[in-house]
């Protein structure tokens, strides 16, 4: 009934998206009146179905409600109720190979019609983005299961034998639409790693006091509550987070290994540097110790396929641009961070001979750039402020002009843009398409720039 409904409002999905091009749809009045509880059943039916009794669809004719959730996923502005769609896409989860084992018939009819292989992709990474804010007070921890369920159904329909769909994946990054999306990406891998080697680090701490019986006795019963309590809390968080941060991961291993560009876009670039320099600090830095907890495997945590994702990563971008983006990152780079990441390598055998003497050869190459970096930085120390941007107080190459009359440099306010749409200084609303180029400041920064260097 529900599904007839649908087809009644939104017409044939193939033929709709043919007419418009993967464009919103207009919202039916007839669709508007239908009560979205009997879709939110549909789909806990199927959850459950999928967690109890995987074969009591085995002889349904799942056709109808294939082609419901395939329109629905794919057009998420039907619903005012933003989780409605997160449990569809949570069915198209729980069917997955990933989670059953094994492809199962719904997924199957879901993934497998050209409508689905051209947008359904695009949808599930628009959502990822959208549902950064959903107006919902838990939307904050809301967010990450969500995600954590699109990353697996990404990484499903990358991998399947039928190329399709990983090509449309490769278009769709290729798009500077979803620039915003890799920067979700990034947040996500930064936030859930340093809050889990946080936990991490909080758990070793609790182990090694406990270990420690004299003292652990000594601690008065309140205390060892606490402290017991707290463990429970942090081992709880760091399996969470670490779930979904070992998939995001994954997602930017597989995708750099076939897609470049899109990770090293000006307002992009920086950023990437900057987080897989933090990631491998933590992991092979001198307070790595601090990350040996007991029986770590029970976490989900993994430090050797962390060190080469992340050694991968490096290899999958190198280019100039970004090897000037790893060199210049002066948080968390330093020559002695590849050294030590080189011998953790080794010494752990993570790597082949091969595959180590690549890394080397890259870090020799980073190591480069930064020493040319140091001797250019000494240089520019007498920059007049004009050349300087108003935030970072770092170079202008790019000079642009903001509606508020502020010069600043367009890599710095593009990657703002990514989270925020307004100007940083009286955070009036704000797009890229506003910013002016200072074409005439550009040439007096290179002029100055290039009498610096003969000089």
């Amino acid at each position: 009934w529900y599904q007839r409904r649908v087809r009644v409002a939104v017409m044939d999905p193939g033929r709709v998206w043919a007419n418009h091009g993967g464009e919103k749809l207009p919202t039916n009045k007839l669709l508007d009146t239908l009560p979205e509880f009997i879709l939110d059943d549909i789909a806990d039916v199927l959850i459950q179905s999928s967690r109890f009794r995987i074969n009591l669809l085995g002889n349904v004719n799942l056709s109808p409600v294939c082609q419901l959730i395939q329109v629905c996923v794919c057009h998420p502005h039907f619903f005012r109720n933003p989780y409605l769609v997160s449990k569809l896409i949570e069915v198209i989860y729980m069917h997955s190979p990933d989670v059953q084992g094994t492809s199962t018939p719904l997924f199957e009819k879901i993934i497998t019609p050209a409508t689905s292989e051209q947008f359904l992709l695009p949808a599930l990474l628009d959502f990822y983005t959208d549902v950064e804010s959903t107006g919902a007070s838990s939307e904050f921890y809301d967010k990450f299961s969500i995600r954590y369920h699109i990353s697996v159904i990404t990484k499903t329909l990358w991998f399947a034998s039928n190329t399709t769909h990983r090509l449309t994946l490769m278009q769709c990054l290729e798009n500077t639409k979803y620039t915003r999306f890799i920067n979700m990406l990034l947040n996500d891998t930064t936030f859930l790693l340093d809050e889990s080697i946080d936990s991490l680090r909080s758990i070793r701490d609790t182990q090694k006091l406990m270990a420690d019986v004299k003292k652990w006795e000594a601690l008065p019963e309140e205390t060892k509550t606490q402290k017991l309590n707290q463990l429970k809390q942090d081992e709880r968080q760091c399996k969470s987070y670490l779930t979904l941060a070992n998939e995001t991961v994954q997602m930017f291993h597989y995708l750099t290994q076939s897609l470049q560009g899109p990770f090293l876009r000006a307002a992009l670039i920086d950023r990437v540097a900057a987080m897989l320099n933090y990631n491998l600090l933590q992991l092979c830095g001198p307070k790595c110790a601090d990350l040996k907890v007991q029986d770590p495997q029970k976490y989900g945590f993994q430090p050797k396929e962390l060190v080469q994702q992340i050694t991968d990563i490096y290899i999958n971008l190198e280019s100039p641009e970004f090897l000037e983006a790893v060199a210049g990152d002066e948080r968390s780079y330093k020559p002695e961070l590849f050294a030590l990441a080189i011998t953790r390598l080794t010494n752990a055998a993570i790597k082949s001979s091969y595959e180590i003497a690549a890394f080397s050869e890259f870090a020799q190459k980073v190591k480069e750039r930064y020493d040319e970096k140091q001797a250019m930085d000494l240089d520019f120390e007498d920059a007049p402020d004009e050349f300087r941007d108003p935030l970072m107080s770092t170079m202008m190459r790019q000079p642009v002009r903001l509606p508020s009359g502020v010069i600043m440099d367009k890599p710095i306010i593009e990657r703002h843009l990514l989270n925020s749409s307004t100007d940083p200084f009286n955070r009036q609303h704000l797009t890229a398409d506003m910013l002016i180029p200072e074409t005439e400041l550009k040439e007096k920064i290179d002029a100055w720039i290039k009498e610096k260097l003969q000089k």
